[in-house]
C-alpha cells in the first residue's frame, strides 16, 4: 500500500458533522472498499489506483451518513496514564507509577488491584503495553498448548499482534495470530480464542466440522462469544 499517495478530505454529513475521509491506492484492490479505521478514527477508502479518486469520493459522499454514525459509535480511547484503569485478566486494574523495582508488576489490594510501573513518566504508556503484550504472548502459548495437544496439532507459530479488526487468526501455513488484548478480557475468554484457532489447524472453515473441534478442546463456547460480541468495542480501544 502506496502511503505517499493517501489523499485526505473532509465530508460533511446531513445533520452538519463532519468525517475525515482518506484514499488510499492499493493494486491489489479489485474495487473500490469502504471501511473505518478506529485506530485513527476515520473512513478509509482503498481504490486501485489514481484515476478511481473521483469515483471513490463520490462513494463515500453517498454513505456519508453511515461514516459519520460508525465513527461515532467508536468508544472513547482507553488510556495508560497514571490514576486511569484498565482491564488485565477481565479485572479492572488501576494504573500506578512504581515508586521502587525496575519491572511493571501487578499488586492486590482489597479495594482494587493496581499494575505498578516504574521510569520515567513518557515511557509509562509503552511499558505497560510491553508489559501486557508479554502476559498475553505467555498465556496464550499456554493455552494453545493445551488445545493442540488435545486435537493432536502443532501450530508452525504464534505472533502475537496490535490487532484492532480480529481477535484471532490461522494462515494456511499453520501461523497462529493473536491480539494482544485479549489478555485483558476475562481468562474463559482469552482460553476460547485460543482453542478458536488451534481448531481452524483442523478445519480451515466454519462448518459444523469446525465447531465440533472447538466443542472437543474447549467445551460450550456461547458465553465467551457474547462476551466479545458485547464487550469487543471497548477491548479495542485499550492502549488509545
Amino acid at each position: 500500500m502506496n502511503q505517499s499517495s493517501d489523499h485526505r478530505v473532509i465530508l460533511v454529513a446531513s445533520c452538519g458533522q463532519s468525517a475525515p475521509l482518506r484514499v488510499t491506492i492499493n493494486e491489489r484492490a479489485r474495487r473500490i472498499l469502504l471501511r473505518i479505521d478506529s485506530k485513527k478514527r476515520e473512513a478509509v477508502a482503498v481504490v486501485p489506483s489514481k484515476r478511481h479518486r473521483k469515483r471513490a469520493l463520490a462513494f463515500a459522499e453517498e454513505r456519508v451518513d453511515w461514516i459519520v454514525k460508525c465513527l461515532a459509535a467508536l468508544p472513547d480511547p482507553a488510556g495508560m496514564a497514571p490514576g486511569e484503569y484498565t482491564l488485565f485478566r477481565g479485572i479492572e486494574h488501576r494504573i500506578e507509577k512504581a515508586t521502587s523495582g525496575r519491572s511493571v508488576r501487578v499488586e492486590m489490594r482489597e479495594d482494587s488491584p493496581a499494575i505498578l510501573i516504574p521510569g520515567r513518566d513518557d515511557l509509562l504508556a509503552s511499558k505497560l503495553k510491553g508489559f501486557l503484550r508479554a502476559e498475553a504472548r505467555s498465556e496464550l502459548t499456554a493455552r494453545v498448548a493445551v488445545h493442540a495437544a488435545t486435537l493432536g496439532v502443532k501450530p508452525a507459530g504464534i505472533t502475537i499482534k496490535d490487532t484492532r479488526s480480529r481477535w484471532g487468526s490461522c494462515s494456511s501455513a499453520g501461523n497462529l495470530n493473536f491480539s494482544w488484548r485479549l489478555i485483558c478480557a476475562p481468562p474463559h475468554v482469552l482460553d476460547y480464542v485460543a482453542a478458536h484457532e488451534v481448531a481452524h489447524l483442523v478445519e480451515m472453515n466454519h462448518s459444523p466440522r469446525f465447531w465440533a473441534q472447538v466443542e472437543k478442546c474447549y467445551g460450550e463456547h456461547k458465553g465467551a462469544r457474547k462476551w466479545l460480541n458485547d464487550n469487543g468495542r471497548a477491548l479495542h480501544a485499550v492502549g488509545g
